[in-house]
């Protein structure tokens, strides 16, 4: 939720937010909406993390429990007006290897390059494109065959926090976790 002089805005980032605050909406919006999902879902911002190669900060990070298993998801997000290009996904597929993290995420207000997008669908990079008042999912991991794009859509008046998730035309909403986390919904 966006909030501006102590009063809530919108669900949607607002024309002149900040990167730190486009970071929190990520964070709050976004990896939150998944907690009804998974266990003991931990979401961060700015969290540094030590990797094998030096200590990194990431824009976000969750952190959750499946099956006695502890997972972790590291989040860059850009507030960028030009598209995405592939050494920014190179760069966090980097950073997710040297911490250990079991998926990388990287969220823009911009499109992704096409080499952006195939370099993230070979390596498990999951790319989200916030547009238009909702998240628009272009890649998730490299296992899965090709499928629409999974759409966010945040609704609901003041007080209520609701989201639909469309993927195949129906209704999904184990998909937030799925898509962000890494993990089949359940």
């Amino acid at each position: 939720m966006v909030v501006q002089d102590d009063r809530v805005v919108g669900r949607y980032p607002y024309p002149g937010i900040t990167p730190r605050e486009f970071e929190e909406f990520v964070a709050g919006e976004l990896l939150g909406a998944a907690s009804p999902q998974v266990d003991g879902l931990v979401v961060s911002t700015h969290e540094k993390v030590a990797g094998v190669d030096g200590v990194y900060e990431f824009d976000a990070t969750a952190r959750y429990r499946f099956a006695g298993l502890e997972f972790r998801v590291v989040v860059e997000a850009k507030l960028h007006r030009n598209p995405i290009k592939r050494e920014l996904v190179q760069v966090l597929r980097q950073k997710v290897q040297s911490v250990g993290a079991h998926k990388g995420v990287l969220v823009a207000t911009s499109a992704f390059q096409a080499g952006a997008v195939e370099f993230a669908r070979t390596h498990g990079i999951a790319l989200v494109t916030v547009t238009e008042g909702r998240f628009v999912f272009t890649t998730r991991d490299m296992g899965r065959a090709a499928r629409p794009a999974l759409v966010a859509c945040y609704h609901g008046g003041a007080g209520v926090r609701g989201m639909v998730l469309a993927a195949d035309d129906e209704d999904h909403p184990e998909c937030v976790a799925e898509f962000l986390l890494g993990r089949p919904g359940v």
